[in-house]
This record gives C-alpha cells, structure tokens and sequence, in this order.
C-alpha cells in the first residue's frame, strides 16, 4: 500500500509541473506575441503614420500559432527529461537497494560464515565427543566381556548350585555343578528330568508365588541326592521394576549340620554333665551347710569350735555359690537364662547377708560394718537367689583381695512415688585396687588382673555378676584406686509387696508353723537327716519317703499340708510324681521342689502344679521363709 501511495504522488507530482510548465509556457508566449504587437504597432504607426488591421492581426496570428507549438515542445522536452529524470532517480534508488541488498547479503554470508565455523567447531568436538564414547563403550564392552568370562568362570567353577530361570519357569541357565549333581548334560536334559521328577521340581520351585508376590528373598533348606543345601531364591528384576526371573542358589551345609549337630549333642552332654555334677556334688554340699546350720543353732559349740563350724558352712556356701557362677555362666552360653521374681522377706535377708559377711571376713581378721540408711519393707518382689549370689561374689571379691583393713557394705534404701524401692549396696574394701585401664576388663570372662598373683578364683565371678545385675534391671558401677581400695555400687528397683496377714508381736515362725503336716520327698538319707531335722526343728511333723511309688502310698494314707519334692527320684521324676498327685488324686496341695538342678526354667515346674524351687543346699533361714510363705497363702485361701 506504501508503494503504490509513493506511486501515485509521485505521478500526480509530475502532472502538476507538466500543467504548470504547460501555463507558463503559454502565458509567455501570449505575453510574447502581445509586446511584439504593440511594438509591431508602434514601429509601423511611427514609420508609416497609418496603422491598419494587418499590422495587428499578423503579429498575433503568429504569436497564437507559435505559442502553442513552443508549449507542445517544451512540454515534450520536458517529458523526456522528467523521464530522464525519473529514470535516473529509479536507477538510484536501485543502485541503493542493490548496495542494502548486499551489504544484508555480505552480512548475512559473515554470519553464516561464523555459523559455519561454530557448526564446524560443534560438529569436530561432537565428532571427538563420538569417537571418545565409541572407545569408552569398546572399553567397556571389552571389560564387560572380561567380566563375563569371569563370571562364566565362577558360574561354573563354583561348588554351590546355580539355577536362573524365567518368570513363567523356564530355565535359562545352571551352574554346571547343578548338572554333575543331578546326573544330567544340557539345559533340555534337566528340564525334561523336573518334568518326569516332581520330588525335585519342588526343591527349586519352592517358594515361587512368595517371591513373585513379594519380590524378596526367601531361604529353605532341601535334600538332594543325600546333600543338604541352604537355597536362596531372589527374584531377577530389571530397571523398570518387572519381575523377569528367579535367581536360585544353593549352599552345600551338609558338614556344617553334621558340625551343629555334634556342637548340640556336645551341648546337650555338656548341660547334663553339669546337671549330673551340680546334684552329686550338692548333696553333700547340702548335708554340710545343713547340719553345719543346724549345730550354730544349737548354741552347744563354742570359741574355737564355734569358729572352725561358721568356717565350715561359710566355706560350703561358698562352694554353692561358685556352682552357681558355673551353671549361670552355661546358661548364658546356651541363652537360655531367666529370672524368677518372688516376694520375699526383705529385712531377713539383709540380715542373712550381715551374718554371712561377718562370717566370712572374721575367717581372715578383717574389719567388718554393715550400715542401712533408709525404711526397711517387710517383703519385697525380685529374684533373691540372683541377688543374693550377685552382692557374695562383690563380697566375697574383696575379702580375696584385701590383706588388712576391713570390709564395708552400706545400704541405702527409698521408696519412690511410684511404690517401688530404690535400693543401692555399696561394698567398700581397702584391697590392693584396680588400676584405671583394667576396671573395665575385670568384668571379662575369665580374665583377672596381671600381677595379683592370686591362685584362687575361677575369673566369671565379675563377668556373671555384671550379667545376673542386668537380667535384675540393676547397674553396678566401680570406683578403685590402686593401693587405696575398691568400692562396688550395685542398684535396684524392687516392687514393695505388703503381708495380707502380720503376725502377732511375740509370735515367731515356728510357732506359726507347728500345725503343719509335711511329705517329704528325697531319696537321700544325708539330704532327708537335713531337712527333717530342720522342718523338726521348726515345729512340723514330717514324713519321708525314698521313691515316688512310696509318696504316692503315703499321700493316699494321710494327705499333708504341703509337699517338698526332689526332682531325681529312683523310679520317676519329682514331675511325674507332682502330676499323679494333681491327675490321680485331684490334690490341690501345695508344692515345692527341692532340687540341686537350677539349670531348669521356673515355667517348667509351674506347669506341673509346683508352686516354687528351693535349691540346694537348703539353709534354715531359706526354708522357714518358703514354709512360712506358702502356710499364709494357705491361710487365705
């Protein structure tokens, strides 16, 4: 539209100085042809003095003709040169739009070229950046094949079973020791022998709809060919997720079940070796800190036979508590250790732990205070049996090591908003110490101090009483100083447990108990001569019998108030015979089993009816508590 504007004004443009050219050009030459008359007129009126219409008329008849023919030439002339003209402007106007043309065309042909040359660079580094990735992936296909062989070579060589196969089950490859094993030569071989062998396909298809499902590992264990193998089955999942195959392999463990076999049989001997020793060696044991407890209580021993007797039934004690270290420490191996929380009377006991402590450290002359800061309970609930063995090895640790000076135990005792009590025993001596970078390795197993030069002691004491304190729910701590002593925190939260029934003040136990009917069983004549004597002596009437077969014929005669049972009888178990009582005689008696075996679980005994388990050796103080115990929970019922 801009062009044909510019066209059409530039036309108009030229039409107007035509036009005017056209006017001016006339007008000149009328304006000629009229002087030229007048002095056409005036020359020949002054030369001739008569004018005529000829003079007039000629002079304009030719200035009318040659004005017009002089316009239509200069017209004309100025035609061509206007076209001339506009020729010559056109042709600028090209010249300058052939110069813009190209100077856009060189422009346009230097950016190209730079176009050119950066498409040049591009293409040499994209062409360095192909041949680069073409020798990265030559070495990688190169280490890949490498890598394959290797892999062929382990797949092969292996001593393990290998077997891939597809998601709808076909095999795509096996270990060739798949192949030896199963007799077979070739993948078709072995797919037509789990076809003909439903037995065997079950071995390697075991499992499936699990690891499809749950794409996880799963691991069984089969028999093939007189082999056991551990198989592990991983499904074979690619980038995107989708399950394309399960992946078997099979470990030969047929020497390591022998081994665990053989370690379990050596296990199970070892724990009835050490069941067989606890109860032969306790027996006597029994008899000796039972008739040795018996003899202080009669009050006929004094000065140095008074001495040499506590001497003999702490030496006994001593002794029990070593087993207990040792059948402990196996259960600990075995994981079969367990705890087994009862009330219990909790002023006694400190009592008991006084008396024995005293005991024990007037055997070396060593100093003894026994301080408790805080309410005593009366009954408390934790394992006593743990406890007790727990603060006699800390005890009898220190008198080990202490030459001169004394032993100190501080209890410290409160009951927390919660109802529990909080009870901590320090146990002071002022031994030879330990030095800082041994404190932690004498709770070890079986690990004692370099350069005590000590003969005696078995080196779990430590270890066993740090374990039994944290199967308790305790802490125990150190604090030593070489030279200067050792002092042992141990600490504990025990539930308080309130009697329903206080006896009387001035009432003892064994007026408690004079009413009491008691059957004992125990095939032992020292183990029977013991507890007797001291049943006896609490005021009970005892009976006994040697063999299960008599308790029952007893137990038919006249039934008792309560009914103590060994546990190894000559004809049946103390088991068997608490299960006639409660299947034959549908007795709901009372019963407690006396027995040297603590290796067994205190669930064992209460599904057979058996209300609680006194160890061996039995002391007074022990049985009198039990006895007392079960007689007030007769009474409310």
């Amino acid at each position: 539209m801009s062009g044909r504007k510019k066209l059409n004004g530039k036309r108009l443009k030229t039409d107007l100085y035509q036009r005017s050219l056209t006017y001016i050009t006339m007008l000149f030459g009328f304006t000629v042809t009229f002087v030229i008359t007048v002095i056409n007129c005036l020359v020949t009126l002054f030369m001739e003095n008569n004018l005529q219409f000829e003079d007039v008329a000629k002079p304009l008849f030719y200035g009318a003709i040659i004005t017009p023919l002089l316009a239509l030439l200069l017209n004309k002339y100025f035609s061509e040169v206007e076209q001339a003209r506009s020729q010559v402007e056109d042709l600028q106007k090209q010249e300058t739009q052939l110069k813009t043309s190209l100077t856009k065309t060189y422009i346009a042909m230097i950016n190209q070229r730079e176009k050119n040359n950066t498409l040049f660079r591009e293409h040499e580094k994209l062409q360095g950046s192909f041949y680069n990735e073409i020798s990265l992936r030559q070495e990688a296909q190169s280490l890949l094949d490498e890598q394959m062989v290797f892999f062929s070579a382990i797949f092969d060589l292996t001593p393990d079973i290998i077997l891939y196969r597809s998601f709808n089950g076909e095999i795509k490859g096996c270990s060739d020791n798949l192949l030896h094993l199963l007799h077979v030569e070739n993948r078709a071989e072995l797919e037509s022998l789990f076809s003909r062998d439903p037995e065997l396909n079950e071995c390697f298809c075991f499992g499936d709809d699990e690891v499809i499902k749950t794409k996880k590992d799963i691991m069984y264990e089969r028999t093939i060919f007189g082999v056991i193998y551990q198989v592990r089955k991983r499904p074979a999942i690619n980038p995107k997720g989708q399950l394309i195959g399960t992946m078997i392999y099979g470990h030969d463990i047929t020497k390591l079940k022998n081994e665990q076999d053989v370690l379990e049989r050596a296990s199970r001997e070892k724990s009835n070796f050490i069941s067989t020793l606890s109860h032969e060696l306790r027996t006597p044991l029994n008899g000796i800190v039972g008739l040795s407890d018996i003899l202080l209580q009669t009050g006929h021993f004094k000065g140095e036979d008074e001495r040499n007797l506590k001497a003999v039934n702490v030496s006994a004690v001593t002794l029990g508590n070593i087993f207990n270290d040792v059948i402990d420490l196996n259960k600990f191996e075995r994981q079969t250790f367990s705890v087994a929380p009862e009330p219990f009377d909790w002023k006694g006991f400190l009592e008991d732990l006084e008396t024995l402590s005293r005991l024990m450290t007037e055997q070396k002359n060593l100093s003894f205070s026994f301080k408790v800061t805080g309410e005593s309970p009366d009954r408390v609930v934790s394992d006593q049996t743990r406890l007790r063995q727990i603060l006699w090895n800390l005890i009898a640790n220190g008198i080990k090591f202490t030459k001169k000076g004394g032993i100190a135990i501080a209890v410290s005792q409160k009951t927390n908003p919660d109802g529990k009590l909080s009870v901590s025993f320090e146990i002071s001596d002022t031994g030879i110490g330990i030095a800082p970078e041994e404190q932690e390795k004498i709770f070890g197993l079986y690990y004692q101090v370099p350069g005590t030069k000590q003969s005696t002691g078995t080196g779990i004491g430590l270890y066993v009483t740090r374990e039994l304190t944290r199967a308790l729910g305790g802490s125990i701590q150190l604090d030593s100083q070489p030279g200067r002593g050792t002092t042992f925190t141990v600490s504990f939260n025990c539930e308080i447990q309130k009697r329903d029934s206080e006896p009387k003040p001035g009432t003892d136990a064994r007026k408690v108990l004079k009413s009491l009917n008691i059957l004992l069983v125990e095939d032992v004549d020292l183990n029977i001569l013991v507890c007797k004597t001291m049943l006896e002596k609490l005021g009970n009437r005892v009976r006994a019998a040697k063999t299960g077969a008599e308790a029952l014929e007893l137990f038919k005669s006249e039934t008792p108030d309560l009914v103590l049972l060994d546990m190894q009888l000559p004809d049946m178990s103390g088991l068997d015979v608490a299960d006639h009582l409660r299947e034959d005689f549908k007795s709901d008696v009372p019963m407690l089993a006396l027995t040297a075996n603590v290796m067994r679980d205190p669930e064992i005994y209460a599904g057979h009816g058996i209300a609680g388990v006194l160890s061996k050796p039995l002391s007074a103080s022990r049985l009198a508590e039990a006895i007392t115990e079960f007689r007030e929970n007769a009474k409310s019922n």
